[in-house]
């Protein structure tokens, strides 16, 4: 038993020192049109989890190059926001060409 509890307390140290990781960036976007769909996977098919509006707020904690979304006849995008609509809560994935830049 003394052994189990000497892995146990290691393994409990090691979780600690070590931490979560590097801390991801967060970046601020906002919702470029009107009900734009947050999916639960980054692809157009997937399942609609909320819906974000010009104003929402969207915060972004990364960015991936998924399967190609078309926005609209100019816009269309192959990268992904993971994230969360600051006002509903709602997390998931947003194609980028459906956020507008804060820069």
């Amino acid at each position: 038993m003394l052994a189990r509890g000497a892995v146990a307390a290691g393994l409990l140290a090691v979780v600690t020192v070590g931490g979560a990781g590097p801390a991801q960036a967060r970046y601020r976007y906002d919702f470029r049109s009107r009900e734009v769909v947050v999916w639960s996977e980054p692809k157009g098919g997937a399942a609609q989890l909320g819906v974000g509006r010009p104003g929402d707020g969207f915060d972004s904690d990364r960015s991936e190059e998924h399967e190609l979304f078309r926005c609209d006849d100019a816009f269309d995008s192959t990268l992904w926001h993971h994230g969360t609509d600051a006002t509903t809560g709602v997390v998931g994935w947003v194609p980028a060409c459906h956020l507008d830049d804060p820069d």
